[in-house]
């Protein structure tokens, strides 16, 4: 019987070799017929199914197949295809070296897009929300996993349908090495998450128009559920602890077991109530949990940072090409440096919940301009991402005209010179053209 050292276990048993460490990366894009500006449908002509035949056939490998026997991810080479509620296209990449293979491996599945795209006239835009489609314009994949949170998510917040189909993101995966290197990981992290999300604001509009926020996916995601959302206070505590946190997990609804192969919808019950059989229903009582539940359960913890096998760092709004790549330089070039680490680790402990609370609930409306600690929060971020180069400096990966890592962050250099968030830009163009459609059809990527 599944017992809670053998959560724990989890995640001691996922510690990695430093020298086998690596880096994901995971973005999100919407996916518009240029012409009428609807989403590309499920099945159809031309469609999520129809792109998966094309990209079968630039080597691609079909993957997971839906209850209705509909491909609904590919794989290739340790990376992934998949999708998520609203027919969003995500990558989740291979683990990778370096952010040159990182940077790589985007630009080549984002050529495989285009290509596609152009010959079915089709827009791929890289923004943290939907800028044009209402809700009820947007059709769910039929998976039974979103059918079950399709029905959950209007009970524990007002966006959660917004959240599963009107939202994209740029996300980075890390490898802790021991219980000291996660916690410090971990809490470090969640710090400063708020900053970093500040520069990757990207989703100004919403339904065609502007909507007085610089990122509409923040604002989202912090009415969605505020149970499995956020920046918890024990998350930033010096003190935390993996038990801590499986203690957290154990506390969130379980959306789902698989059972038979079926999906059981299991919202009313915590991941604790089921460990320990004391739900009001005998068939779930008489279940065993496996650590297969467990991980699925991990899976729907949706805080900005989150823990696996792998750290997850998941606050930015989805972007262009050079700003998927700024994503994993700026954290590896923290995350994996020693020296960054630590000092981060011990000049953040002064940092109050209150200061950093305030912060995050501050950037969709005031991105780079939000207060923090008495300053412009993009002071803050400009330190951080002088650090950020320093340790991509020392970590001296090459690409092949000898530059380090440190190139994929000039963008977030000229953000911060310029003090304009990818949004206010977008902003600047919408006022001047008071059309989005024009912006639209410059094809993001």
């Amino acid at each position: 019987m599944l017992q809670k050292s053998d959560l724990i276990n989890y995640f001691h048993s996922s510690f990695t070799d430093k020298d086998h460490k690596g880096i994901g990366t995971e973005h999100e894009k919407f996916i518009f017929h240029c012409k009428n500006k609807k989403r590309i449908e499920f099945d159809g002509e031309v469609s999520i199914q129809n792109l998966f035949k094309f990209l079968l056939s630039k080597g691609w490998q079909k993957n997971e197949y839906n209850a209705y026997n509909q491909l609904i991810s590919l794989s290739k080479n340790g990376a992934s295809v998949t999708l998520e509620p609203g027919c969003q296209l995500e990558l989740s990449g291979k683990i990778l070296k370096n952010v040159h293979q990182t940077c790589t491996e985007t630009y080549e599945h984002l050529n495989e897009l285009q290509e596609y795209a152009e010959q079915n006239n089709l827009c791929i835009i890289g923004m943290g929300f939907d800028p044009i489609s209402d809700l009820d314009s947007i059709n769910f994949i039929p998976k039974d996993r979103y059918k079950i949170m399709k029905n959950y998510m209007p009970k524990v917040g007002t966006r959660g349908l917004d959240m599963m189909t009107r939202t994209c993101t740029v996300q980075a995966n890390f490898d802790y090495f021991d219980n000291e290197d996660l916690i410090k990981k971990f809490v470090v992290s969640n710090r400063i998450q708020p900053i970093v999300m500040s520069l990757f604001c990207n989703s100004p509009f919403k339904e065609s128009q502007k909507n007085n926020l610089l990122s509409n996916r923040i604002h989202t995601w912090q009415d969605t559920d505020g149970e499995r959302c956020g920046i918890k206070t024990n998350f930033i505590n010096k003190n935390f602890s993996i038990e801590e946190y499986v203690d957290y997990v154990l506390s969130v609804k379980n959306y789902f077991l698989k059972i038979n192969g079926k999906h059981v919808d299991t919202t009313q019950y915590s991941f604790l109530e089921l460990l320990n059989k004391s739900t009001n229903d005998s068939n779930l009582n008489d279940y065993s949990l496996s650590i297969t539940d467990w991980i699925n359960h991990l899976s729907t913890i949706f805080t900005e940072v989150r823990l696996k096998s792998y750290m997850e760092v998941r606050g930015a709004d989805a972007g262009k090409w050079e700003m998927i790549c700024a994503l994993p330089a700026f954290w590896t070039g923290i995350l994996y440096d020693e020296e960054n680490l630590e000092t981060l680790w011990q000049e953040t402990h002064s940092w109050s919940y209150d200061e950093i609370l305030n912060l995050y609930n501050n950037v969709p409306k005031y991105g780079l301009q939000c207060e923090f600690m008495k300053k412009k929060v993009y002071i803050e971020a400009q330190r951080l991402l002088e650090i950020a180069i320093s340790g991509l400096n020392r970590r001296a990966y090459l690409n092949s005209n000898g530059q380090d890592e440190s190139i994929h962050l000039d963008k977030l250099k000229n953000i911060i010179k310029d003090q304009k968030t990818p949004a206010d830009v977008l902003i600047e163009e919408f006022n001047q053209s008071q059309n989005l459609n024009s912006l639209l059809n410059q094809r993001y990527y």
